[in-house]
């Protein structure tokens, strides 16, 4: 097949049109740009480009551009190239002559930057009201399940008992701090505005640039041209912040898929928000767990990909900026996936209370609390203490039974200083209940934790 060639240029062909054009893109930030296409055709009746009354027709128009765009009737070309000559010639179909007007003064260069800008700190909102969805679901689950101890595990081996709901409220606090952080990489995206920098030296124009930052949100305008256009530390620091933030969702989503396990069998997985096997009928999968697992791998690449096409690239604009509109595009979408799902799972997951308990007849989980009992309260040194507990874990193994299972006349003869007293009152409540420091799993300390999380 041979290659086909632009009418309007037969020497250009469409090849090119198809490897630049950056339509499917940019029309995903064409509320954004009309945002930023008005207040510069305000600031030009200032100027003196613009009468009021031309100033209306390009509003007028504008306004027109979005509600088409939004409609998803708006008639995208890729000879046009973008989101901003596309716009153009939508102006100019409308009110003739003053579509090629509005242009004055400014680049595409730093129109895209300025665009761009808004859509990231819009599209930031976005993912923090997703996790705020998450962190609350996580929230009313551990009220829920205040009362339900577990075994808390490193290394996936079983420790020392926790409540259920200190589990959880830990995953709510890495994401309430994935929330700061998201809120700031916002916050930053609109402390300075490119628009005005023009291709890479500033404009000409006698145009408002502080009325225009100030009316589209930003601190102000750009402090360097050159620096402003090709600036993009705000999509990379985003990225970063949704990468760390996928982490999150990842570590929890393994969780769930643990404690769903049948060994595990704790978590009851929600038969609306899950499925089933096409063959076998006794068998539910987490796919939402699973999924959310994947695709957080996808939005860690992308703040990886963003800076790899930065550190290449020299002062000022060049075209593979184009490309870090598309990364981030696709992260957002995954992020934006997740939370169309994610806190809904969470929200409508059961817990087997039986299991629960059973869980806490493995991993001799009581081992720690007779150490600290020994060292505590009967002053024994804690290396002792500790030596004497391996001790009465063996002792336990070659019995199969638990640590705290031990009768008492062969416990005291490994751990003499123990009392038949304190090994009889040796409960997974007594134990939680001891750790009530600020962040402890105590019921005290939990439920401030909870009310935290919702009423900070």
């Amino acid at each position: 097949m041979g290659i086909l060639t632009n009418s309007r240029n037969p020497e250009r062909p469409d090849a090119l049109f198809q490897f630049t054009n950056g339509v499917d893109v940019d029309r995903h930030l064409a509320i954004q740009e009309v945002q930023v296409q008005k207040a510069w055709a305000r600031a030009l009746v200032g100027a003196g480009v613009l009468t009021a009354q031309e100033r209306d027709s390009v509003l007028s128009a504008l306004d027109a551009a979005a509600t088409d765009v939004q409609a998803g009737r708006f008639e995208w070309r890729i000879q046009d190239e973008d989101v901003h000559m596309n716009l153009e010639r939508y102006v100019t179909e409308k009110a003739g002559i003053l579509g090629k007007k509005m242009h004055v003064g400014r680049s595409r260069n730093d129109l895209i930057a300025t665009t761009l800008r808004l859509f990231v700190r819009d599209t930031l909102e976005d993912v923090q009201a997703g996790l705020s969805q998450l962190i609350q679901a996580l929230a009313t689950q551990a009220e829920k399940h205040l009362d339900v101890i577990i075994p808390g595990t490193t290394h996936l081996q079983n420790g020392q008992p926790i409540r259920f709901a200190h589990a959880l409220v830990g995953h709510a606090m890495a994401l309430k701090r994935d929330a700061a952080r998201i809120q700031d990489a916002g916050k930053r995206a609109m402390e300075s505005m490119p628009l005005g920098s023009a291709a890479l030296a500033g404009t000409t124009l006698n145009i408002d640039l502080a009325g225009i930052a100030k009316e589209l949100g930003f601190q102000g305008p750009t402090k360097n041209s050159y620096d402003s256009v090709g600036d993009r530390d705000f999509v990379a620091e985003s990225l970063s912040a949704l990468g760390l933030m996928s982490a999150h969702l990842s570590r929890l989503s393994e969780d769930f898929i643990i404690w769903a396990s049948t060994p595990m069998g704790l978590v009851k997985l929600p038969k609306q928000w899950s499925t089933g096997s096409s063959i076998m009928p006794n068998k539910r999968n987490p796919d939402v767990a699973e999924l959310t697992r994947a695709k957080s791998a996808h939005v860690i690449a992308a703040a990886t990909e963003a800076q790899v096409l930065l550190k290449g690239m020299p002062t000022s604009y060049g075209s593979d900026l184009h490309e870090i509109k598309q990364i981030y595009l696709r992260a957002f979408k995954e992020a934006q996936a997740i939370f169309s799902v994610l806190p809904f799972f969470v929200r409508d997951f059961g817990v087997d209370e039986i299991r629960a308990k059973e869980l806490l007849e493995k991993g001799h989980v009581f081992a720690t609390e007779i150490a600290d009992e020994l060292a505590l309260n009967q002053g024994v040194p804690f290396r002792e203490a500790y030596a004497q507990v391996a001790s009465l874990v063996e002792a336990a193994e070659e019995k199969a039974i638990q640590v705290h299972q031990l009768p008492t006349e062969i416990a005291q003869k490994i751990a003499p200083n123990l009392s038949a007293a304190f090994l009889k009152g040796l409960t997974a409540e007594a134990c939680v209940e001891k750790r009530t420091n600020l962040g402890g799993t105590a019921k005290i300390q939990t439920s401030a934790a909870i009310r935290f999380l919702t009423n900070p």
